[in-house]
């Protein structure tokens, strides 16, 4: 009897031990983790996250508008921004600092009366002036299992998530943090590329998705591996979705398995190689580039026409003969 007690005091403290050491390990993240990186997307929403230490992370969302009402996103993101406890403070090279001071609801963990200021070398120049921040707490538990669920839920299902949680873009955010993203470009792109290298149409279709709720329209979003994918999949309606930013880089498209030689294409000189005639057509007509699309394995440069002949793509040849015979 007295073994059996032992027995389930030991087990007890295990238990005890294991709970106590998982959230050790979610403080150790948070006090890394110090609210950045943050985002700013194309309507100006400045996303950010307050850690909470035996919590979660308050998912923040600021309408810089409010402040900035006539600024363009490109001048709001060469700002710095410094998050600090119950404050974030916005410096320009030029004009004064805003400080954002903010409380939070003990009860719900929400941010409320949020207000801002002027600073100019160390004095406020202006009166308090209230904003509003949109807020929601996000538990530990639901952040522990992020990527596995990011992984296991099909497409469809992470679109819907997507369209109706505002604030996912949080949670990404979180996960970028605490995985040492330096921001959320950085962390966006690999999660881009790693979702395109497969061969997975789910993964796939989950990089789409991400790319039409937050990519589109960053402009700083490099999109090469999306375009060479939807090319793999003869996606011709996503193509034409796509702002193509990057519709004339060469990067490495087929790696020989023994020899490790590698050869490189742009967009147009990939479809070509597939004899996709009609992906050719629209690459063409969004203004791709015909001189140099490919460099074979021997470092040699070559032309839409050269890769046209080499594959003995005879539509692909008259189209853009076609194009080249244009008045």
């Amino acid at each position: 009897m007295k073994s059996k007690s032992i027995t389930q005091s030991f087990v007890f403290l295990l238990l005890a031990l294991f709970y106590l050491f998982q959230n050790m390990t979610w403080a150790k993240e948070i006090s890394i983790y110090a609210g950045s990186p943050y985002y700013i997307d194309s309507k100006r929403i400045l996303y950010f996250n307050i850690p909470q230490q035996s919590e979660g992370v308050i998912a923040a969302q600021l309408d810089l508008g409010q402040i900035f009402p006539n600024i363009e996103i490109e001048f709001l993101k060469q700002k710095n921004y410094l998050f600090k406890k119950n404050q974030i403070q916005i410096i320009s090279y030029q004009g004064p600092s805003i400080h954002i001071d903010f409380t939070i609801t003990p009860d719900n963990k929400k941010v409320q009366k949020s207000t801002y200021h002027l600073v100019y070398k160390g004095q406020e120049r202006t009166l308090l002036t209230a904003i509003n921040i949109q807020s929601q707490l996000i538990l530990f538990e639901i952040l522990d299992q992020f990527e596995h669920n990011f992984n296991e839920i099909p497409a469809l299902e992470l679109e819907h998530h997507l369209s109706t949680d505002q604030y996912m873009l949080n949670a990404f955010m979180f996960y970028a943090a605490t995985h040492h993203f330096s921001d959320m470009h950085e962390f966006m792109q690999n999660l881009i590329k790693n979702l395109t290298q497969n061969q997975s149409i789910d993964d796939y279709k989950k990089a789409q998705i991400l790319y039409l709720q937050y990519l589109k329209d960053d402009a700083e979003f490099q999109d090469i591996d999306l375009i060479m994918a939807s090319i793999e999949h003869h996606d011709l309606d996503f193509l034409n979705k796509m702002r193509l930013r990057q519709l004339n880089q060469i990067v490495i498209d087929e790696i020989e398995p023994h020899t490790y030689y590698f050869s490189m294409c742009s967009p147009l000189g990939k479809a070509i190689r597939l004899n996709q005639f009609q992906t050719v057509a629209l690459l063409l007509n969004k203004g791709a580039s015909i001189e140099k699309v490919c460099i074979s394995k021997f470092n040699e440069q070559q032309s839409a026409l050269d890769i046209a002949k080499l594959y003995k793509n005879r539509r692909a040849l008259k189209l853009i003969d076609s194009y080249l015979n244009k008045p």
